[in-house]
């Protein structure tokens, strides 16, 4: 007997000590008699701070919202009522742009801003209506918006020289030389800032240095920049249609088969692969009688030949 009750309340010290080393640790200060708990992950004007300042938890959350605003967006996205690309591209940026950049240049050089990136790729694809296996450099052309980290890096300067340019802000007395001697991060983004600034930083060109050199190997669009490409009051459906053609990615044959959708990539005029290429340009049946400028101009002849194309694609 004695030996069952000794062992009952070695169990129950056991469990008894599991219990207090689950329970969140309190600091030795105390307000009011009330003790202080340690939060590992406080939030400061909207942003939740982590130890190593890596913001992966903000982050986290940021990209919880981003999913829930962008179901808002597709629900404008219907196929044959759906809104026109401007009224998309204005609501983004508005909706989901502005929750995505809020205090980006804070944790613009976090290793996790690929959570926010996903989010924003989705959303572009919902404005050109783009597939997934669409290469992302497209998204921001069609969509006339800039890549994500462009925007992230814009945003840091415009911080940057706000701050620099009126010394009565609090910030220089807080921070004497703009040198951060708390709360040190491995990669400080006021570092970054200066360097933009003295190597005169332009987003636009930054961007278009990196369309060029996409575009090299795999297109022949024009860059336009932070502006839809022509085509873009169209309707839903022929619009979708127009940028699948322009990508070479779409609900062809050919990509249904690897999707696992159909059995066969063959095209119905005989051909083996039954390709966004091949529909445009070979096939027996529907082939473009102009040149493929004709789809990024968006001409009249190549509007028509979208509207009688017999494939959704």
């Amino acid at each position: 007997m004695f030996e069952m009750w000794n062992n009952v309340a070695a169990k129950l010290e056991v469990q008894q000590t599991q219990v207090q080393s689950q329970q969140p640790h309190t600091s030795s200060g105390s307000i009011k008699g009330e003790p202080l708990k340690h939060n590992h992950f406080p939030k400061y004007l909207g942003v939740t701070l982590d130890r190593t300042l890596c913001y992966k938890k903000h982050l986290a959350n940021t990209a919880g919202k981003l999913r829930t605003r962008n179901n808002i967006i597709q629900k404008l996205c219907g196929t044959t009522w759906g809104a026109t690309a401007p009224t998309l591209r204005t609501s983004a940026l508005a909706l989901v742009y502005s929750c995505a950049e809020y205090c980006a240049p804070v944790w613009i050089n976090s290793h996790h801003t690929r959570l926010i990136d996903v989010q924003l790729n989705h959303t572009m694809r919902l404005i050109t209506g783009a597939v997934k296996t669409t290469p992302t450099q497209w998204l921001p052309v069609l969509s006339g918006i800039a890549p994500p980290q462009l925007r992230r890096t814009d945003a840091l300067l415009r911080e940057y020289n706000k701050i620099t340019a009126n010394n009565k802000l609090p910030i220089h007395r807080a921070i004497p030389p703009l040198q951060i001697n708390r709360l040190k991060s491995r990669q400080p983004p006021i570092r970054d800032a200066e360097g933009l600034k003295t190597n005169n930083f332009d987003s636009l060109s930054q961007w278009r240095s990196q369309w060029e050199g996409f575009a090299e190997h795999h297109s022949r669009c024009a860059f336009i920049g932070a502006a839809l490409l022509p085509g873009s009051e169209l309707p839903r459906k022929e619009w979708v249609k127009l940028n699948r053609v322009r990508t070479g990615h779409g609900r062809c044959a050919d990509s249904l088969y690897k999707w696992g959708y159909v059995q066969s990539p063959l095209c119905d005029c005989g051909a083996p692969r039954q390709t966004i290429n091949h529909i445009t340009s070979e096939c027996e049946l529907r082939a473009f009688q102009g040149s493929r400028e004709d789809f990024f101009t968006a001409t009249p002849l190549a509007l028509m030949w979208l509207k009688e194309l017999d494939i959704n694609l």
